[in-house]
């Protein structure tokens, strides 16, 4: 970057004078030294401001993927635990079926086995049962709704 500096001054129409007197060498050199290492300390300067900025972004990355991730891991295992809660739900109503299954079974084996008839004349001549008399028929009034107690 080159740097051009008017020392010259019109007076009207006539010949220019020298405003100042012209640097010498060294005061030139000297300037464009400076200049130089002013340019170099800005230059240092925003490489810091850069490298602060990245570590800054970086950091803001590194905390987003964090958060994403955990996301995701969160959400894997939110749905392995509703798909083993599926699991277990369906395993389950498939032994309620079984277990109906077979109580019904077991239900139907014991009404079949049983002949009511049969065991009302074992009762009523092998083992001398018979039927209440009206006498022997005891009525109570319940007040409360919930349960009596009968002591004879």
């Amino acid at each position: 970057m080159a740097k051009h500096q008017t020392y010259y001054y019109e007076d009207g129409n006539t010949v220019r004078k020298l405003e100042k007197s012209l640097p010498t060498r060294e005061t030139y050199q000297e300037e464009l030294r400076l200049a130089e290492q002013r340019h170099i300390k800005e230059r240092k300067r925003e490489h810091k401001l850069v490298l602060h900025l990245n570590r800054v972004y970086t950091v803001y990355f590194a905390l987003g993927l964090f958060i994403t991730g955990a996301f995701f891991v969160a959400y894997v295992h939110l749905q392995n635990s509703i798909t083993t809660s599926m699991t277990n739900i369906s395993r389950l109503e498939q032994n309620i079926a079984t277990l109906k299954e077979e109580n019904s079974a077991t239900k139907s084996r014991i009404s079949t086995a049983t002949n009511l008839t049969h065991v009302k004349q074992v009762a009523m001549n092998e083992l001398g049962m018979v039927y209440a008399t009206n006498d022997q028929i005891v009525y109570y009034e319940v007040e409360a709704e919930d349960f009596m107690d009968s002591y004879e």
